[in-house]
C-alpha cells in the first residue's frame, strides 16, 4: 500500500506537466497501469490542488499585464472577419447593436473547433460575433494563464465601461465564455457591478475551470450578471461541480465519462469539450439541449430529475432557476471528430510558470 500510495503521489506531482502532443492523454490511457489509469481523474485533482497552494490573493491580483495592449478582438459578420484592437471594435458598436462576445479557454485560438463552431451557430442568430482573442493571455502555462484572468478581465471590463458611458445598455451584453474564459466573463461582470453599480445581461459559462478556482471568491458567480447559465460536463475534474449560476445544466449527470467519450480510457479533454458542442448545437436548434429540473442535489445524484422538460443552452429562458440534468442519446459517429487541446495535466510544458511556447 505505501509503493501504491508514493507512486500515486508521484503521479499526482508529474501531473503539473507531460510533452506537448495532440494524442498524450489517449497515449497514457494506453500505456499506464490498469490501477492509475482507472483513478486518473483522482491524480488530477491531487495535482490541480497544488495551485490552491499559491496564494489566491496574489494569483488574482494583477489588473494589467505587458500582453493587453497587443490583444484584439475578431469581428465575425456576414461579410466576413476582422482583427481589431479593444478601441476599434467599441467604436464600431452602435446602440442598436446586441453585443454577444466569447471568451475562449486555454489555449484555444479564433480558429480551433471550439471557437469556429461557437462563431458559426451564433452567426446563425445574430448579424455580427465578437471574440476575445486569448492568445497572448493564455497560450502559456497553466498557472500564468490562469493569473492573466483579472488583467483581460479588467480590459474586456475598460471596452465595457466605455460602451457604457457612451449610452450603450449594458443589458444588450452577453458573455460567453468556455473553461478559463468562464472566469473571464465572471470577472468581468464584478468590475462592473462594483464599479458602475449595474450588472450585464447575461453570461453563458461552458464548463468553467476547476483547477485553480476552488474558492469562491475568486470565481464566476450567479451575481456577475443578470442570468448567468453554467454547462457542466466535466464536473469535479476540470470543471466545477457546483452550482454557480442562475440556471445550472449538468450534462449525464455528475458522475463517470460522457458517453460520446467512452471509447476512452482517459477522457478529461472530450468530456470537457462537450460544453462547447451542446451549447453550439442549442444556438441552431433549441431542442436538442433539453433538460429536466431538479429538485434537489440528491435527486440530481442519482440521475432522475422528475421536472418538466425544458430548453436550455442558447435559448434558455430568464426565468429558468435551478439545477436541470440534460442526457444525450449518443450514437458512435462514422468518422471521428478533430481534437481540441484543452487543460492536460500531463504537460510539462503547459502547467507551469511559463511564457508562450514556441
Amino acid at each position: 500500500m505505501a509503493a501504491r500510495a508514493t507512486t500515486t503521489l508521484a503521479l499526482a506531482a508529474l501531473a503539473l506537466a507531460a510533452p506537448p502532443a495532440p494524442d498524450s492523454l489517449s497515449v497514457l490511457g494506453a500505456i499506464l497501469p490498469p490501477f492509475l489509469s482507472a483513478h486518473f481523474d483522482d491524480l488530477v485533482k491531487a495535482a490541480s490542488a497544488s495551485c490552491e497552494a499559491v496564494p489566491q490573493q496574489l494569483l488574482f491580483s494583477r489588473t494589467r499585464s505587458l500582453e493587453l495592449p497587443a490583444t484584439q478582438v475578431v469581428k465575425f459578420s456576414r461579410g466576413g472577419r476582422r482583427a481589431l484592437s479593444v478601441a476599434a471594435a467599441r467604436e464600431r458598436l452602435r446602440p442598436t447593436d446586441a453585443l454577444v462576445l466569447y471568451v475562449p479557454g486555454w489555449w484555444n485560438t479564433p480558429d480551433d473547433p471550439s471557437s469556429q463552431a461557437i462563431v458559426n451557430a451564433l452567426m446563425t442568430k445574430h448579424s455580427s460575433v465578437h471574440l476575445l482573442d486569448t492568445r497572448l493571455s493564455f497560450c502559456r502555462g497553466y498557472v500564468t494563464a490562469v493569473s492573466n484572468v483579472p488583467p483581460l478581465s479588467h480590459l474586456l471590463f475598460g471596452f465595457i465601461k466605455k460602451l457604457h458611458k457612451s449610452g450603450y445598455p449594458l443589458s444588450s451584453i452577453h458573455l460567453i465564455g468556455f473553461s478559463l474564459g468562464a472566469h473571464v466573463a465572471g470577472f468581468t461582470g464584478k468590475l462592473v457591478r462594483q464599479k458602475l453599480n449595474t450588472t450585464l445581461g447575461r453570461i453563458t459559462a461552458l464548463d468553467p475551470a476547476r483547477p485553480c478556482f476552488a474558492r469562491p471568491e475568486y470565481r464566476l458567480a450567479r451575481e456577475d450578471a443578470q442570468f448567468v447559465q453554467v454547462i457542466h460536463s466535466s464536473t469535479g475534474v476540470l470543471g466545477i461541480e457546483e452550482p454557480l449560476g442562475h440556471a445550472d445544466v449538468y450534462v449525464n449527470g455528475v458522475r463517470g465519462k460522457q458517453p460520446e467519450c467512452q471509447d476512452r480510457s482517459i477522457s478529461l479533454e472530450c468530456d470537457h469539450a462537450q460544453a462547447w458542442k451542446l451549447y453550439s448545437a442549442s444556438a441552431v436548434n433549441e431542442k436538442s439541449l433539453m433538460g429536466r429540473r431538479c429538485s434537489s442535489w440528491e435527486e440530481l445524484l442519482q440521475d432522475e430529475c422528475s421536472g418538466n422538460e425544458t430548453v436550455l443552452g442558447y435559448s434558455c429562458s430568464t426565468n429558468e432557476h435551478g439545477m436541470f440534468l440534460y442526457k444525450s442519446e449518443y450514437r458512435q459517429p462514422a468518422t471521428s471528430e478533430p481534437r481540441l487541446q484543452v487543460y492536460n495535466p500531463f504537460n510539462l510544458l503547459r502547467w507551469p510558470f511559463r511564457g508562450v511556447n514556441t
